[in-house]
């Protein structure tokens, strides 16, 4: 009779421990999805255009300096539209960038981006990302449904622009989402270059840079990005093994510049170098930068930064003109 009592009250404890830990991991796996897959816009569509009336850059005063369209393109691989601005410089010229911006944010935060690039003889294309603005979707993955909308873009613009330079300019996500792009380019041949700012080389390592961000006591980093692949795989039937951007270079010819921060505590510094490493061929550069964070170099050192992506276009892009 007493080991019987023994044996039930050991399958009681073992049961109620599963269910503690059936909750831990639902919960914690919860706040992490809350976190990456199913962080929100940082501004809701309907609020975009009070939102950056109001800002103190007064971009969209700026942007009325420029002919500019509002076009939607369509995404024919996930099934929706792309909020897409086409953006004309005022220099008479062929060439265009597509600049690609991160998660949660949306193409207004791009927009001195695309000034800089607008005066110095190239038209520009930005474009909400999924579930960004009016472009469709109810999640973000990282990369991997956003790079087939990039290449929906980058379509458009190389029809804009037939005989001109494109390049893609991305950030953060907007950066993975071109590495990821840079595979499906190799069949389209629609983009001549990418500037990476910022990628991270997997999704896990992102996430994983992102819990260790939060600084949550008595939380296990391993465990949390344990949690948060098992709510994505039940949640969205996707893994963190789905989403590997370095996988995607690994055939490529187009140049590639690759931008980090070397204080960066968004994306891993590391991504870059796996990146570079994966790259085949040498029309490539990594570049480093002392003393800054997350996609921080555009606005803290324009000119310096500018300065070396111009520089890279016209040692691997236009000299074989």
């Amino acid at each position: 009779m007493k080991k019987k009592k023994v044996v039930i009250g050991s399958g009681i404890v073992a049961t109620a421990t599963a269910a503690v830990v059936g909750a831990a991991t639902w919960i914690v796996g919860g706040m992490v999805y809350d976190g990456t897959v199913g962080k929100k816009a940082s501004v809701k569509a309907d609020e975009m255009e009070a939102f950056y009336a109001n800002r103190e850059d007064k971009v969209l005063d700026t942007l009325e300096k420029y002919e500019h369209e509002t076009v939607f393109i369509n995404s024919e691989v996930n099934g929706y539209e792309i909020e897409t601005l086409c953006i004309t410089s005022n220099q008479e010229t062929s060439d265009a960038m597509i600049v690609v911006h991160g998660i949660g944010s949306n193409y207004h935060e791009v927009l001195n981006v695309a000034f800089n690039y607008l005066e110095n003889g190239y038209n520009v294309v930005v474009y909400h990302q999924r579930n960004t603005g009016l472009t469709g979707g109810d999640n973000f993955t990282f990369g991997l449904y956003e790079r087939f909308d990039l290449e929906a873009v980058a379509d458009y613009t190389r029809n804009l622009y037939p005989e001109g330079v494109v390049g893609v300019h991305g950030f953060s996500m907007g950066a993975a989402t071109s590495t990821m792009h840079t595979e499906l380019n190799e069949e389209s041949k629609n983009v001549n270059f990418y500037v990476l700012d910022a990628p991270y080389h997997t999704m896990e390592s992102a996430v994983e840079l992102g819990i260790i961000a939060k600084k949550i006591p008595l939380l296990p980093v391993r465990f949390a990005k344990w949690a948060g692949n098992v709510f994505l795989k039940v949640k969205e039937d996707l893994t963190y093994d789905d989403i590997q951007p370095v996988d995607a270079v690994k055939n490529i010819t187009v140049p590639v510049l690759l931008i980090h921060g070397k204080e960066d505590r968004v994306t891993p510094p590391e991504s870059s170098q796996h990146i570079f490493d994966a790259i085949p061929h040498e029309s490539k550069e990594l570049w480093y930068i002392d003393g800054l964070g997350h996609c921080e170099a555009d606005i803290k050192i324009e000119d310096e930064y500018f300065d070396r992506i111009y520089q890279f276009i016209n040692k691997y892009v236009k000299s074989g003109e």
